[in-house]
């Protein structure tokens, strides 16, 4: 019984001259066979099925051949026969995955210094390089860099990112391109044509695009088809071998989703499935549709490989799309995964719902006109403007004790006649401030939009990142009881219930770039720039307000204020 050779061994290409879609690799190759300067080391990287073992073999008869025809093997003397037939025995054809240690890498590296058998050059052909570990592939490296002049090394791979580059270097790469489906299509044709198969046009252009770019998985289900039907190939076989639900299926199925139509689109899929499509297959054509689309709606159509009634129906829809819903629709498709759930419709379903009812941006709309706000005498309106904040209950007015007002400051900003820097600003005490000008003084309350309170904590939210020259400022401002900050005026009084955070303030206030800090954060929150005046009040002190708790000049207490702690409690306990 005669043993039948399947189609992609029987039809594999024997010359540089045969291989299809890799002119670029041919070429090259026939060139260096002619001028005898063969490499000691290649690497042959790209997809599947494109011709690079086939490539290997070619090169290993060109090495040998006794009678070279312009570059390529003859195919005619005892040698070109031998590889021909697959008795040639300087051909070692190695399968990395399964020879891909260290030891394999010597005895590569003990055998290489034998001569050849039958020929001049003996050709190593190592499939799926990539899967060599990484102590094999260095133990490789000097041989493959310094064969004997015996010698040919050939890489193939599919994964060119992981080859070490230490062996990248040393080899010449040459990189195999996925063939064109017409490419493909004119092979397969070829082949039908010498095996007697009548075999539909649109079915080997079916097969050709559903192979990718790869000729043997196309040779491979033109084998199966031509077994499957006795002889002859016609579209219905391709589609039922498939899976494929017909282009019709597919167009149909774009055309409602680009459209927007959800329930036409989940009925074209579940209709689909109780047909007995693959889901998968459905997935992949209508991806590939709208891919094509996506081309013709920006004009370059020379991307686009359908056949013309096809692609004359998606021309139709061009000026009905815009142009960002196929490329979300796309994005929404592309991102379904069936590898383990293909029978169920449920993931296409999701995605239909996503792409058809997901909204169109909206346009933009003009922003409302901000309210401006109060004209102020002093060119208030310069500055920033109060920030918006949710309602608040009405204030209580804070009860007010008696106060030891210690000292002030202007912390607006800073006058044209400002200090020099490290200068030392000047303090007055509250009792012996100058008389208040004749001229009326703009009047200062606290904004409309919020109270003191919430105001006088965004202010601190502010200072809470600026630290002055020794602390940080929202910290010992913090000192400063909410509930009893006031506004005089144009005056934003500071009462502190601790001597020593007064004192550290006022410390820190002889900076300019500290009161201009404070300047900015109050004028920001309160909407006008108001004069700050420090005072020592008695907030939570003994009764008259005349000093802080004498628990609070403990040096451990006042460390923590310094930093940001607060007194909530203060309970005197009687000596027993």
């Amino acid at each position: 019984m005669t043993t039948q050779q399947v189609y992609y061994r029987k039809w594999r290409p024997s010359s540089f001259g045969e291989l299809a879609g890799q002119e670029h690799v041919s070429t090259t190759l026939r060139q260096a066979a002619l001028q005898g300067r063969i490499s000691h080391s290649y690497l042959f990287c790209g997809p599947r099925g494109c011709g690079k073992t086939t490539t290997a073999r070619i090169i290993a008869k060109a090495a040998n051949c006794l009678n070279l025809q312009d570059g390529d093997p003859c195919n005619a003397c005892a040698i070109c026969q031998s590889v021909n037939d697959g008795r040639f025995m300087d051909i070692i054809e190695l399968d990395a995955a399964s020879n891909r240690g260290i030891d394999e890498m010597r005895d590569i590296r003990d055998k290489v210094i034998f001569a050849p058998v039958q020929g001049r050059r003996k050709v190593y052909i190592i499939d799926e390089a990539h899967m060599l570990t990484p102590q094999a592939a260095n133990a490789f490296l000097k041989t493959l860099e310094e064969p004997p002049p015996h010698v040919i090394f050939v890489l193939c791979t599919t994964e060119a990112h992981q080859i070490l580059p230490t062996i990248v270097s040393r080899c010449q790469r040459l990189d195999f391109r996925r063939i064109p489906s017409e490419t493909v299509y004119g092979r397969l044709a070829e082949i039908a044509d010498a095996e007697g198969v009548a075999a539909e046009p649109a079915a080997l252009r079916m097969i050709a695009r559903y192979a990718s770019g790869s000729l043997r998985d196309a040779e491979n289900l033109l084998e199966q088809l031509v077994v499957s039907g006795a002889g002859s190939v016609s579209g219905e076989q391709v589609e039922e071998l498939l899976g494929l639900g017909g282009d019709e299926t597919a167009l149909e199925l774009v055309q409602y989703l680009l459209l927007g139509s959800t329930a036409a689109a989940l009925s074209a899929v579940n209709r689909a499935a109780w047909e007995g499509a693959d889901l998968r297959q459905l997935h992949r054509q209508s991806a590939e549709l709208m891919r094509a689309f996506m081309h013709l709606q920006w004009g370059s159509e020379n991307a686009v490989d359908l056949p013309e009634h096809i692609a004359a129906q998606l021309r139709g829809l061009v000026g009905q799309i815009p142009q960002g819903r196929v490329v979300r629709a796309l994005k929404e498709w592309g991102a379904v995964n069936l590898r383990y759930d293909a029978p169920s419709t449920l993931p296409l379903e999701l995605a239909v719902a996503d792409i058809c009812q997901a909204p169109e941006p909206p346009a933009a709309a003009e922003p409302p006109a901000a309210a401006a706000p109060a004209a102020r005498p002093d060119s208030a309106a310069a500055r920033s403007q109060p920030r918006p904040q949710p309602p608040r209950p009405p204030e209580r007015a804070p009860a007010r004790p008696p106060q030891r007002e210690t000292a002030s400051a202007n912390v607006g900003p800073p006058p044209e006649a400002a200090p020099p820097y490290g200068g030392v600003p000047e303090f007055a005490n509250a009792e012996s401030r100058p008389p208040e000008s004749p001229a009326p003084a703009p009047e200062a309350g606290p904004p409309e939009d919020g109270g003191v309170e919430t105001r006088w904590r965004e202010a601190l939210r502010t200072l809470n990142r600026h630290k002055g020259r020794k602390y940080n400022l929202g910290g010992l401002l913090r000192d400063c009881k909410t509930n009893a900050v006031a506004l005089d005026g144009p005056t934003l009084v500071l009462p502190f219930t601790n001597k020593a955070n007064l004192e550290r303030m006022e410390q820190e206030m002889e900076d300019p770039s500290v009161r201009q800090r404070i300047a900015e954060a109050v004028s920001g929150a309160f909407g006008a720039a108001y004069e700050v005046r420090l005072t020592l009040g008695g907030g939570s002190g003994p009764a008259g307000g005349a000093g802080p708790h004498p628990t609070q000049q403990s040096p451990l207490v006042r460390a923590a204020q310094s930093m940001g702690a607060r007194v909530i409690l203060e309970e005197e306990v009687e000596p027993q």
